[in-house]
């Protein structure tokens, strides 16, 4: 039985290496994690300011069409002043030619004291587009960049699975060696506790431990493990207990 626990032992170390690959093969490399990243950013800054971009487009244009509104309002105000014949009406006219005029200046402006409406959207969107063409360039500076980096990442994980595939013919053929119902046991026990399924059974100065989860063996269990006449678990963490070569 020791025998095929000593190989068992052999068995576990190629499965930990095998473990190690697979978690090689999932791990990001920094320069690609923050290059990611850094694209999700400029790719969000951009979607930000084209929305942004696109309000103050419409709020424009709702301003512009209003500006179209009142001037054609006020030139056949205009008009029919041109055309009235009373003074009562000359003056209503009058009145409501000035109202419109108003209302004209506090959208577009004039060349005194109104700043109007337009020209801070105008503004607004000049500083937006230039901001676009600015964050647009990064992205066509960081996509290349990523692109690179997420091949070498590529081929990286490529070479990890073929050195995976390759040791784990001959960790197949390791277990095969072992007899099955032994390796059933110590896979179950394995995937229970996440990648540990043999524990060595180590000498303290007041009887023996659990290499595994460093509890304290009952006498009988630790004879049974130096008997080695079948497989005997911990009592504590149930993994099998080998007392070593």
């Amino acid at each position: 039985m020791n025998d095929s626990l000593a190989e068992l032992n052999r068995l576990q170390e190629r499965d930990l290496e095998l473990d190690q690959i697979r978690q090689d093969q999932s791990r990001i490399p920094d320069e690609l994690a923050q290059a990611r990243m850094h694209l999700r950013q400029l790719e969000v800054h951009l979607s930000d300011l084209q929305e942004q971009l696109r309000e103050v487009r419409m709020a424009y244009h709702r301003l512009d069409l209003e500006l179209q509104d009142l001037k054609s309002k006020r030139e056949k105000a205009k008009a029919a002043q041109a055309q009235a014949t009373g003074a009562k009406e000359q003056t209503q006219y009058g009145e409501q030619i000035r109202q419109l005029t108003g209302l004209i200046e506090d959208i577009e402006g004039n060349n005194k004291d109104v700043v109007g409406q337009i020209l801070p959207l105008l503004e607004q969107m000049e500083k937006l587009e230039e901001q676009l063409l600015q964050v647009k360039a990064q992205v066509q500076e960081a996509r290349p960049r990523l692109e690179a980096l997420e091949a070498a990442n590529q081929q990286r994980v490529d070479a990890l699975e073929a050195d995976y595939q390759s040791k784990k013919i001959s960790r197949d053929q390791l277990a095969a060696s072992i007899p099955a119902a032994i390796v059933k046991e110590y896979e179950s026990i394995r995937r229970a506790r996440k990648g540990t399924g043999l524990a060595k059974m180590a000498k303290t100065s007041s009887g023996y431990r659990c290499t595994a989860c460093n509890m304290q063996l009952p006498m009988h269990v630790a004879q049974q493990v130096h008997q080695a006449s079948k497989v005997v678990r911990c009592p504590s963490c149930g993994r099998i207990l080998w007392k070593g070569e």
